[in-house]
Parts: structure tokens; sequence; C-alpha cells
């Protein structure tokens, strides 16, 4: 389940993701993903964490959506990219935070889930990005595996692919992400950032990311 910004917020942060260089296109040399997939598009929002103002209108952005729930208790973070910016949010909303690993640690206290969350207790659990979603669907099993509610799940970018979409779906998270490769995509043809065969490209590997290398003569 998701709900993803088409909005003036999605705009925002697709101009403050363009301003800190975050999103790069590359359809003549793609990336290569944890996943192994190869894509055109990247985006690195670690970068914002080093702007004092462009975080904080992201923790601002998180915050009112948030807010609009019936309940939340504990921010609990994806590592280790979300980390910064639900520290950031938890702050701000005087709340817990604890961060949640996609394993076990193999020594000490071998935790998964670190700092402290009870039983019954509502997390909101907050990524930087989102491709197929599998980290992000791993920590909401290892909060619901603990005995707490987690069904809410934000993220500044996502690429919006099925993938995701269908993880998230099957495991019942309701997932709403600030800005989506759609909206990026559509700011960066307005600012002359790409041309109309660079976006038919980059839609192309949104559609079906599996196959597009291949296609492409890239793998």
């Amino acid at each position: 389940m998701k709900s993803t910004s088409t909005g003036k917020t999605a705009q925002k942060v697709a101009a403050l993701l363009f301003e800190s260089g975050a999103i790069t296109f590359r359809t003549s040399s793609p990336f290569k993903f944890t996943s192994g997939i190869l894509s055109p598009v990247y985006s690195d929002n670690r970068l914002l964490i080093s702007d004092v103002k462009k975080r904080e209108e992201i923790t601002d952005f998180f915050i009112e959506r948030i807010k609009k729930l019936k309940k939340f208790d504990v921010i609990a973070a994806v590592a280790t990219a979300g980390i910064p910016h639900a520290s950031l949010v938890a702050q701000k909303l005087k709340l817990p935070l604890v961060y949640v690993r996609t394993s076990k640690k193999g020594h000490g206290l071998e935790n998964q889930v670190e700092g402290r969350i009870k039983r019954r207790q509502t997390a909101v659990v907050i990524e930087d990005l989102v491709s197929t979603g599998q980290s992000s669907t791993q920590t909401v099993k290892a909060l619901r595996k603990l005995g707490a509610n987690a069904d809410n799940l934000f993220a500044i970018f996502t690429y919006n692919l099925n993938a995701a979409n269908e993880n998230f779906k099957k495991n019942k998270i309701n997932f709403q992400a600030l800005c989506s490769l759609e909206t990026a995509v559509g700011v960066a043809k307005e600012n002359g950032y790409l041309k109309k065969e660079q976006v038919k490209t980059i839609l192309e590997w949104a559609n079906d990311p599996k196959n597009w290398a291949k296609k492409m003569g890239f793998a």
C-alpha cells in the first residue's frame, strides 16, 4: 500500500535533491544497486544530512505526514541511511528512537533492533530511499517480532518500482514517500536537466528494471 506525494511537497523535495546534487541521471553508464539491478538514475540522499537547511526541511515534511497518524510512540530508523533523518524527527517530536539492522549482529547482545521498544507500542519507520523495499520490510518485520505495531513507513524518495509496492502490499505496510522518481523526472525535464530521449529511457527502466539492462545491451 502506498501514497506517494505528487504535489507541491514532492516538487519541493525534488528541488532539494537536485540542489544538493543527490539525484544523478546516467543513461549511458548505469549505476548498480545492492540488489544487482542496473539503473540509469541514482539518488544519494545522504548528501542532505550535510546541509542544515535542507535536512530541516526534510524533517518538517516528515513530521507533517506523521502528525496525521492516529498514534505514534516511537520513531524507528532503517539502518544506516535512515538513522540521521529519524534522529532529527524523533528529537523534534520528543519521541524515543530505535534503529533496525537488516539482520542480527554476530557479536555482543546480537541485537537487530537497537534501543528500547515495548510490546504494543506503535513505531513509525523512516527510510531515506526505497528501491525494492527489502530493507524497509525487514525492519518492519523485526519490530513486529518484538510485539510492536509497525504499519507505517516513510521515505524521502522512492523509485516506485513494482517490487517495492508488492512487498509493502504483501506485508500490509502503509508507505508514503515525500518524492517519487516520476516527480523527479518531471522536474528535471522542466528545468532542462534531461532530454526527451533520456526521460523515455528512465521511465522504461522504471517499468521493467530487471530486464532493462539486457534490452539496452548493458548485461
